[in-house]
């Protein structure tokens, strides 16, 4: 008697919903306010984004308006801490509901809390560098303040990118590109480590799209930092979003000290 209770206990917790332990990711994407790219183009490649979601099942929101700045902090605070992985994708610039503008709260931000903590949630921003803001919101101190790297910076105009081997396989749609602000690979510091290079120089010390992660936390992706490019922002990230979600990220490749000679080689 008391196995045939233990299976049928087993049975009923086996029916029970897997939501409260593994909840869906969702995504956010943000065009109210852009930088680098007109709205109407950055509006194409969201919509492309969008459709490539939809077509895997992958929840998101568009917020296409700078109405929404407010609404997108409040779905920011929301996914917080909910134990899934969340992405929200953005067009150049930050919202200061998100990560008030001139740096006046360097710490403890709705944008910072996002990701720092162990759901790995995530930013991908496309064309300017990453968190400067419209006309300048922040500048340099926006990355370093979210990243807690007083020194890092994205520079370096008409930088050669080379897809890796990586990039191929989880962006098909990502080709070979001069990237205006390719994230500075040899300025990380911290815990923050290199998940995956997916286009890089042919040294390793530049890279862009590129994933990095603050150890067992957020993550960072800057994806095509171009000024006017039409390369396939959409698309790339709709690939990397898909891939995140389905499938269990590599190790971090471990600290700049002793994997930097591996990033070099172009894969």
């Amino acid at each position: 008697m008391r196995n045939v209770f233990m299976i049928l206990t087993a049975m009923a917790l086996m029916a029970l919903p897997l939501a409260p332990l593994f909840a869906a990711g969702e995504v956010a994407i943000y065009t109210g306010t852009v930088q680098w790219i007109g709205k109407a183009p950055a509006d194409e490649q969201a919509q492309i984004c969008v459709d490539m979601l939809n077509d895997a099942g992958i929840s998101n929101t568009w917020f296409d308006s700078d109405g929404d700045m407010d609404a997108l902090a409040d779905w920011m605070d929301s996914v917080t801490g909910d134990q899934g992985l969340d992405v929200c994708v953005l067009y150049g610039d930050l919202p200061p509901p998100v990560y008030p503008e001139g740096n006046s709260q360097t710490d403890g931000s709705i944008g910072e809390t996002f990701i720092e903590t162990t759901d790995g949630d995530t930013f991908i921003n496309h064309a300017d560098y990453m968190f400067w803001g419209l006309g300048g919101r922040n500048e340099v101190g926006g990355l370093q303040n979210m990243m807690d790297i007083e020194g890092i910076t994205m520079w370096d105009d008409d930088t050669a990118m080379t897809v890796t081997d990586d990039g191929k396989a989880i962006a098909p749609s990502l080709t070979d590109f001069a990237s205006d602000r390719p994230f500075h690979v040899d300025e990380l510091d911290g815990d923050w480590e290199v998940e995956v290079s997916l286009a890089q120089s042919d040294d390793g010390t530049r890279a862009d799209p590129i994933i990095v992660r603050d150890g067992n936390l957020g993550r960072l992706i800057p994806v095509i930092q171009t000024n006017g490019g039409d390369e396939p922002k959409g698309a790339v990230a709709a690939e990397i979003i898909i891939w995140l979600m389905s499938t269990t990220p590599v190790e971090p490749a471990g600290k700049l000290s002793t994997t930097w000679g591996d990033l070099k080689a172009v894969r």
